[in-house]
């Protein structure tokens, strides 16, 4: 099943590839823009929400626990050099 169509599975209607976004993490992905006319469910959500949510994830993930927030920084830098991104 491609993307489009699981968008599509996933609530979203309308959905079109955009374009690519020039960031490609490795030779076999490639960054792209989508778009959808109507959210997922019917929900929409305005840009500062969704950064909003994407920041309170990204602190949670990076909050100091088990392993610090610098040693997980150091992880995901390896993780995406492993994978093949650029610098």
């Amino acid at each position: 099943m491609d993307f489009l169509a699981l968008m599509k599975k996933a609530g979203f209607e309308g959905t079109e590839a955009v374009g690519e976004t020039g960031f490609n993490s490795s030779p076999t992905t490639r960054g792209m823009l989508f778009r959808a006319l109507r959210g997922a469910g019917g929900k929409s959500m305005a840009v500062e929400e969704g950064l909003n949510k994407y920041r309170e994830f990204f602190e949670t993930a990076y909050a100091d626990g088990a392993i610090n927030r610098k040693m997980k920084h150091l992880i995901a830098l390896g993780a995406s050099l492993g994978a093949g991104c650029e610098p």
